[in-house]
C-alpha cells in the first residue's frame, strides 16, 4: 500500500512509514553531480509535528535549501563560499578555523561574540560604509579581523561570479598589515638555555625525542608528529628528513576529535632537511620497528598511535619551569633552531628553505627579533680595524 504523503507548507513532504512506525519529513537539498538524481534530507519521529519541526529547524539553519528563502543574502553566500568553494581545496583544520570565525563573529550561535548586522541583507543592498563601520566596532585582534574580511569578501566575490551583484562593496577595504611587536614575538631559547634543555631531555622518552628532533630540524609540531621512518633518505651522500605530510587534530561533526594526516602547510613546506652528524648518531639508537612506521609513537598507549599534540607542549612547559629557563612553546623551539642558524651566519634565504616558509617576510620576522643581539656581536668585530 502506498505511503500517504502530505505537503509541509510547500517545503518538502511528510509521510508515515508503517514498517518503521515513524513519520518521515523529506526535503530536496540538491542533485547528485554525477547522476543528476535528486538528493533528499530526511527527518524521522514518532510525532508528525516533531518530524515537521526538525525539517523546519534544518531549513532555518540552512536557508540555501529553503525554496522560499532569499537566495541572494550574504549569509547564504558565506555558506556557499565555505562549503562549496573552500571545503574541497583547504585542509580540515583550515576549514575548521573559518567555521570558528563564522560561528563566533559573524552569525548568531550560542558562542557568538559578535553578529554581522547585515548578514541577512540581499548582497545588492550592502554598502562599503556598512562593512567599514562594523569592522571598526569589532573588538577583535588584527588577525581575527583579517579572517572575518576574507570570509565576507569571499562571499561577495562569489556573488559577483554568480551575477547576483555587479560590485563588491568589500573590494575597496584594505586590511591593516600586522606589525611585528617585539613583546608578542615568539619566545626563543638562548644558546645557553638550549644546552640546559637538551641536557634535561630523557631521550628514552618518545616525547622528549620529538622535542630534541624539532630543535635539530626546525620542523613544525604537526610535521614531526606525522613523521615516518620511510621519510629518511640519503640525498647527495647526506642523510635528510623529507617533510611530506602534517598531522592535525580536527573536531568532527559529532563533537569528537580525530587525528588527520594531510598535506604540509604550504607548497614550500614540502622540503628535505639535512641532518647534522650529532642528530644522525642519536637517531640510530631509536627504535625504528613501529608497525605503522611512526617515528614518534604515544608512550601512554599499548597500540602504536600518534602522540597527542598537547603532550609535547606540557612536557616542554614543565622542563622550562624546572630548569628556570625561558618558557617557550614547540614553535619557540622551531624559532630557536632558526636563531642558532642566524647566530652562526647562515643566510636568511637558506633558513627560509629549511623552515619551509612560503614568504621571505615570515623568516625576516624571526631574524628581526634576534637581530639586536647579532648586531651587537657583529659591531664588536669592527674593533680590529680601528
Amino acid at each position: 500500500m502506498a505511503k500517504k504523503r502530505v505537503r509541509a507548507n510547500g517545503e518538502g513532504s511528510i509521510f508515515f512509514d508503517k514498517n518503521r512506525g515513524l513519520y518521515i519529513a523529506k526535503i530536496k537539498i540538491g542533485n547528485n553531480p554525477e547522476t543528476g538524481k535528486a538528493v533528499y534530507k530526511r527527518f524521522s519521529s514518532k510525532s508528525r509535528e516533531i518530524a515537521r519541526q526538525k525539517m523546519a529547524d534544518y531549513l532555518q539553519q540552512n536557508p540555501e535549501y529553503n525554496p522560499h528563502a532569499d537566495q541572494s543574502t550574504l549569509d547564504i553566500y558565506i555558506r556557499k563560499y565555505l562549503y562549496t568553494l573552500k571545503k574541497p581545496v583547504v585542509s580540515a583544520k583550515t576549514l575548521q578555523r573559518y567555521e570558528s570565525i563564522y560561528h563566533t563573529h559573524i552569525t548568531e550561535t550560542e558562542k557568538s561574540k559578535h553578529i554581522c548586522p547585515f548578514l541577512y541583507f540581499p548582497m545588492g543592498q550592502i554598502q562599503s560604509t556598512q562593512i567599514r563601520t562594523w569592522y571598526s566596532e569589532l573588538s577583535v585582534s588584527a588577525s581575527t579581523l583579517k579572517l572575518i574580511h576574507i570570509i565576507i569578501n569571499g562571499a561577495l566575490v562569489l556573488g559577483m561570479e554568480d551575477r547576483v551583484i555587479t560590485y563588491n562593496p568589500a573590494h575597496a577595504i584594505s586590511m591593516k598589515k600586522e606589525q611585528l611587536d617585539e613583546e608578542d614575538a615568539t619566545a626563543v631559547l638562548t644558546a645557553e638555555e638550549q644546552r640546559i634543555l637538551v641536557d634535561a631531555l630523557d631521550l628514552s622518552n618518545p616525547v622528549h625525542r620529538l622535542l630534541y628532533f624539532v630543535l635539530g630540524t626546525g620542523l613544525r609540531l604537526g610535521e614531526a608528529l606525522a613523521l615516518r621512518w620511510s621519510d629518511f633518505k640519503i640525498i647527495n651522500k647526506e642523510k635528510h628528513v623529507q617533510v611530506k605530510r602534517s598531522l592535525s587534530r580536527v573536531k568532527m561533526d559529532d563533537g569528537t576529535y580525530q587525528d588527520i594526516e594531510g598535506d604540509p602547510k604550504t607548497k614550500a613546506s614540502r622540503r628535505s632537511i639535512p641532518l647534522s652528524a650529532k642528530l644522525q648518531q642519536e637517531i640510530k639508537s631509536w627504535d625504528s620497528k613501529s608497525k605503522n612506521g611512526l617515528v614518534f609513537t604515544n608512550p601512554n598507549r599499548k597500540e602504536e598511535t600518534y602522540i597527542f599534540n598537547k603532550t609535547p607542549v606540557r612536557h616542554l612547559e614543565r622542563l622550562c619551569k624546572q630548569k628556570e629557563i625561558t618558557e617557550v612553546t614547540v614553535r619557540g623551539l622551531r624559532h630557536s633552531y632558526a636563531t642558532r642558524h642566524f647566530e652562526e651566519g647562515t643566510s636568511i634565504k637558506t633558513v627560509q628553505k629549511l623552515l619551509g616558509h612560503e614568504k621571505f617576510e615570515t623568516t625576516m620576522n624571526i631574524y628581526t627579533h634576534v637581530m639586536p643581539d647579532i648586531k651587537i656581536r657583529d659591531v664588536k668585530n669592527i674593533d680590529k680595524f680601528l
